[in-house]
């Protein structure tokens, strides 16, 4: 037994000294594992917990990336084969990108399991502000959970943490349950988290906006028309809130000196915990690496006048089109939203599409987002021009904000759209997941 526990521990060494070579993490903040005794060590936790959310295998690069380059909006220009085999499906399951994305969010969710196993214990300073981190806690860990899902779809739901090998091996859930776990944790931390807005940290309309996507997500997959209305009930509060509103103009939205209405939930960076988005999408022309750029049918898509083009696309002296969302090439400091006002239009949009709902209303929601970009209102008038024109406007509007890949899959438009076979609108189970989780089955296909 001792022998078996020394080579999986070996190999996990061996598995995080190849990810440290794969990827540079934020180093200056607050590790979620410190001793939780108090509030002021549980504060410290939270913060730590964020940070997660800054990893290259999150929002620090790479899903503001596959999901764009997993389905139609980017195409791989660089020299990391790891990307160019996420384009070129099937993926392996060795593929230390995705490797990369499945543990970041674990050890994410590990961190917020830490700190909601103990909060009960701890004698806090103030009841409001143990609701507070409990809210974000659930929060992180729905997000993280629904990312995972999102990609994988049946993967592990851990709610315990994780601190010896006792509870290592666990089978996957259901994506259903999978979203069905995390509504319940988002309708937990809509009565647990404050009004309060502190830029890069979870408050209790980050919470409604996420628990609408989930909604919208776990009816698509259940058929649960309960979940679409719930969607668009949660999308309504949001978009009737009077301290919340789209930008007016749309470029606004990616000037690091503003701060945006329009913002739910977006993860922030300074030049010591940094991303590398700009450098990667940037064209070496203009300093960047140039990993990836603007696929062609994506340029295509956007119609004369649509303000979002040149906010999202731009061209070097050689013509060549790259991303520009992200500008910081050399200080990495880009904010990456995860959650904006826009979203919820076109959420309850959605819902109401494949609901059969009013037909004047799901145009409005959508005409709201055309009209901002400076597009005259929609043409399309039944539910199955509809549909395709939400998924339009979410292509359009979210570019580079990594919602591409799960619009498809979330309408099963994906192998449609993208060519692919079904069992690929799956990412495999990462290789060092299969060969630690005895329980852990392969999805079909790798």
């Amino acid at each position: 037994m001792k022998r078996q526990l020394y080579i999986i521990l070996a190999f996990a060494v061996f598995l995080a000294s190849c990810n440290k070579m794969l990827e540079v993490n934020p180093v200056a903040s607050v590790s979620s594992d410190i001793s939780l005794k108090d509030s002021t060590g549980v504060e410290r936790a939270i913060i730590g917990s964020y940070s997660a959310l800054q990893y290259v295998g999150t929002y620090g690069r790479n899903l503001a990336i596959v999901s764009d380059l997993a389905a139609d909006n980017l195409v791989w220009t660089g020299t990391t084969q790891l990307y160019g085999q996420i384009q070129n499906k099937p993926i392996p399951a060795d593929n230390g990108v995705i490797d990369g994305m499945w543990s970041a969010a674990y050890d994410g969710i590990n961190r917020v399991n830490n700190i909601l196993s103990k909060l009960p214990s701890i004698a806090y300073k103030s009841e409001n502000g143990k609701k507070g981190v409990t809210g974000e806690a659930l929060f992180l860990r729905a997000l993280l959970h629904y990312n995972l899902s999102s990609y994988f779809g049946g993967v592990p739901l851990r709610l315990q943490p994780t601190v010896d090998l006792s509870n290592i091996d666990i089978e996957k859930s259901s994506k259903t349950d999978i979203y069905s776990s995390a509504i319940s944790d988002l309708e937990a931390a809509v009565g647990l988290l404050p009004n309060a807005n502190i830029t890069g940290r979870a408050n209790v309309n980050s919470a409604k906006a996420l628990l609408a996507r989930v909604y919208l997500a776990h009816y698509h997959e259940s058929g649960a028309a309960s979940s679409a209305q719930k969607a668009i009930e949660v999308a309504t509060n949001l978009i009737s809130n009077t301290t919340l509103s789209l930008a007016v103009n749309y470029s606004s939205l990616f000037v690091p000196t503003v701060n945006s209405s329009e913002s739910l939930f977006e993860v922030v960076y300074d030049v010591q915990n940094f991303n590398r988005l700009a450098q990667y999408y940037y064209s070496r022309d203009l300093n960047g690496r140039y990993e990836v750029a603007p696929s062609a049918g994506l340029i295509a898509a956007f119609g004369a006048n649509d303000a979002r083009f040149a906010a999202t696309i731009g061209f070097d002296e050689k013509n060549n089109a790259y991303g520009r969302k992200y500008n910081d090439v050399a200080g990495g400091t880009d904010r990456v939203y995860v959650l904006r006002l826009a979203e919820l239009y076109l959420i309850r949009a959605e819902a109401l599409a494949y609901t059969n709902g009013d037909i004047a209303a799901i145009q409005g929601d959508i005409n709201a987002i055309r009209n901002r970009a400076g597009l005259l209102d929609t043409e399309a008038n039944i539910y199955a021009s509809l549909k395709l024109a939400i998924e339009n406007e979410r292509r359009l509007e979210f570019a580079f904000e990594g919602q591409r890949w799960q619009d498809l899959v979330r309408t099963s438009r994906a192998v449609e759209a993208l060519g692919i076979d079904q069992n690929y609108t799956l990412f495999p189970i990462p290789l060092s997941e299969m060969q630690t989780n005895k329980k852990m089955k392969q999805n079909l296909g790798y």
